[in-house]
């Protein structure tokens, strides 16, 4: 009877969640119809700057801070599959789909940040190379390895979203009709659930995963000095790169928790993706809320008491300059409020509470690429990229986004979003095998005068 008892369970859990990627939410059409246009404004948004040119740099501050942040929310939300899971919590297996279907939005990333990469000065500039960390490197060594790092991302994403899906692409095979049938006889690659098929499936998961981990941590490396930090002179900063990596895992797990509200919402996921899941990961985020001020605060130490005329340079330039409303903005949104507000218990459990934390979280880290990228983008020039540090008669103006800059960013985010949702149209968004799992290795037991949840650990 029990056996029978989780059959049913698992044929259940099997055909409600394939059944989601049938069975589209209420205006999903008119949906798709606005993202689609908003994504082919942004497109030609792209095309007139780039016939506009490359010489101008400051032109690109708010191209170069939209890819930042597209960088920082979608590339690392896969990181909320991946780490959880080598640590073989059992809460994150409802929402590892959701963070893998971010893959899909590197596509965009990758894409759109070819023309940055070739709005992005040589090394060699007036016959004279500057500063950088390609010491006699070649001229454009920023430009290819940056390429290949983010096209690499892309496809170590992709890699692990394939990888995670197979025994899902099975059970449409075997449960699904028309198109999707096809496709997931086609994709799943024969898979049956022997042991053999389980050890090599769990064995690439964790390759991919590894290597995706890795390749975001380079990616931000990449991007954070070569597109940033180096085009302003005198701006030295070991701890910089390391805090825009640790700015995307809590902007990750900020967009993370946003889709998961909207998969309850609009999805129907209440069965699957509980409250046990929103308290896990605002855990994690009031962690990556705190450590932003402690990498910001590292950084700043420095300049504070080193008071060189650079570290002066750098405080009055990126802190107290024209932009300074945009850093108190930035410090409120991704310190303060999500701080004072997550540090409350009843906050962490209230779901509603988590998307709005969600969404002044991500807010802020768009402030924070902002006044980062923008500044360095209209710092730079020929005349002063060789000078030991900019003079103070040299800071830029505050510079306000273009017309062309509101409708590039609204597009790309807008592309991220129909490609994040016409993804879920192939593939659920709850995995159905880790369901399974999951279904097998709990059982609700009594404990004193409460229930709890009892987790097997297979190995």
């Amino acid at each position: 009877m029990a056996q029978e008892t989780n059959s049913a369970k698992y044929s259940k859990a099997t055909l409600d969640l394939i059944n989601t990627t049938m069975i589209a939410p209420k205006k999903m059409k008119l949906i798709i119809m606005i993202l689609s246009i908003l994504s082919i404004l942004g497109i030609i948004g792209i095309v007139l700057k780039i016939l506009n040119g490359f010489e101008d740099k400051s032109a690109w501050g708010y191209y170069a801070a939209t890819i930042s942040f597209l960088l920082t929310t979608a590339a690392a939300a896969p990181m909320v599959a991946i780490a959880p899971t080598i640590a073989k919590a059992d809460w994150v297996r409802p929402i590892t789909r959701i963070a893998s279907l971010f893959s899909v939005v590197g596509i965009v990333t990758a894409l759109a940040s070819i023309p940055l990469i070739f709005a992005l000065p040589p090394l060699i500039v007036d016959e004279t190379r500057r500063r950088s960390i390609w010491f006699e490197a070649t001229n454009y060594s920023p430009h290819v390895w940056f390429a290949l790092s983010i096209f690499g991302l892309t496809l170590c994403g992709l890699g692990l979203l394939y990888s995670s899906s197979i025994p899902d692409l099975a059970a449409m095979r075997d449960h699904g009709t028309g198109w999707r049938k096809k496709m997931g006889k086609s994709l799943s690659r024969g898979f049956i659930g022997t042991d053999s098929q389980w050890k090599s499936l769990q064995m690439r998961i964790g390759m991919m995963g590894t290597f995706y981990f890795l390749m975001l941590m380079f990616v931000n490396f990449l991007f954070s000095i070569d597109f940033a930090l180096s085009l302003v002179a005198g701006w030295k900063d070991a701890i910089f790169p390391m805090y825009h990596a640790m700015t995307s895992l809590q902007s990750g797990i900020a967009i993370c928790i946003l889709a998961m509200f909207f998969a309850r919402k609009y999805w129907g996921m209440e069965n699957y993706i509980k409250v046990p899941q929103f308290w896990a990961l605002s855990k994690l985020q009031l962690a990556t809320t705190v450590l932003w001020f402690y990498f910001f605060y590292s950084a700043f130490i420095v300049f504070w008491y080193g008071r060189s005329a650079s570290d002066q340079m750098v405080i009055n330039l990126l802190i107290i300059g024209p932009y300074l409303p945009v850093f108190l903005g930035a410090f409120f949104l991704e310190f303060f409020v999500p701080w004072w507000i997550l540090v409350w218990n009843r906050v962490r459990k209230s779901i509603p509470s988590l998307a709005v934390v969600a969404c002044l979280v991500l807010i802020g880290v768009l402030l924070d690429r902002i006044r980062i990228f923008v500044i360095s983008w209209s710092t730079y020039s020929n005349e002063v990229i060789h000078k030991k540090f900019v003079p103070e008669q040299d800071f830029p103006q505050f510079m306000y986004p273009s017309v062309a800059d509101i409708i590039v960013f609204i597009g790309l985010v807008s592309l991220s979003t129909l490609i994040f949702i016409l993804s879920t149209r192939i593939l659920p968004l709850v995995s159905v095998w880790e369901t399974h799992q999951s279904l097998l290795l709990t059982k609700v037991v009594k404990y004193v005068r409460t229930d709890v949840i009892a987790i097997g650990k297979p190995d």
